[in-house]
């Protein structure tokens, strides 16, 4: 049986991230966590409510966004 409350590095192990990445978007409220005697718990809801909400506008196929560059103008 999964366990709702999940340990930080089974969350670490789900999002492919370093454990840091985990705590600061803990810390910055992104990814929602409780405390419960001192250690960080993830409740998976919470965990699949933040996957789903992550940007997929991404383009696929490996291809990295292109960055839009206004020419400036040059004195004559």
């Amino acid at each position: 049986m999964e366990s709702r409350l999940l340990k930080v590095p089974e969350v670490v192990s789900r999002l492919g991230l370093s454990r840091a990445k985990v705590y600061e978007l803990m810390a910055s409220s992104e990814l929602r966590s409780v405390r419960i005697a001192g250690a960080r718990r993830v409740d998976s809801e919470d965990l699949d409510r933040f996957i789903a909400g992550l940007d997929d506008s991404w383009p696929t196929g490996g291809e990295k966004r292109s960055t839009l560059v206004q020419p400036t103008r040059m004195a004559h």
